[in-house]
C-alpha cells in the first residue's frame, strides 16, 4: 500500500499533539524543517526532515494508538517497525531515516 505523504504528515501533526508525546519534551525541529523557530505552529509543520512513515509509527507509538505505517515500514525493511516501537517504549528516540 502506498501512503498519501500529505495524509502521513497531517497525522504525525496530529500526534505530535498528543499530551503522551508532549511529555516526550521532544522539539518539532528534530522532526521538521522550521529554520531557526523554537516554538512552530502545528500548520507551519510541512517539511519532514525524516521519513514520514517511520515518524508516524514513532509518535504513534508515544501515543499508545495503532500505527498506519508499521506494515509499510515492515514491507521496506523487516523487522524495522518493531525495532522503532521497542526503542520508544524503552524510553529512547530512534534514528529515523532520513526524508529523501
Amino acid at each position: 500500500m502506498k501512503v498519501d505523504p500529505k495524509a502521513v504528515n497531517e497525522r504525525c501533526v496530529k500526534l505530535f499533539q498528543d499530551p503522551k508525546v508532549r511529555m516526550k519534551m521532544w522539539n518539532a525541529r528534530m522532526f521538521w524543517q522550521v529554520g531557526d523557530q523554537m516554538n512552530v505552529a502545528p500548520e507551519a509543520l510541512t517539511q519532514p526532515k525524516v521519513d514520514l512513515c517511520e515518524l508516524e509509527l514513532l509518535l504513534s507509538t508515544a501515543a499508545m494508538v495503532d500505527s498506519q505505517c508499521a506494515a509499510e515500514i515492515d514491507q521496506r525493511e523487516s523487522g524495522r517497525a518493531a525495532f522503532i516501537q521497542r526503542q520508544v517504549r524503552g524510553g529512547m528516540r530512534p534514528l529515523l531515516r532520513s526524508a529523501s
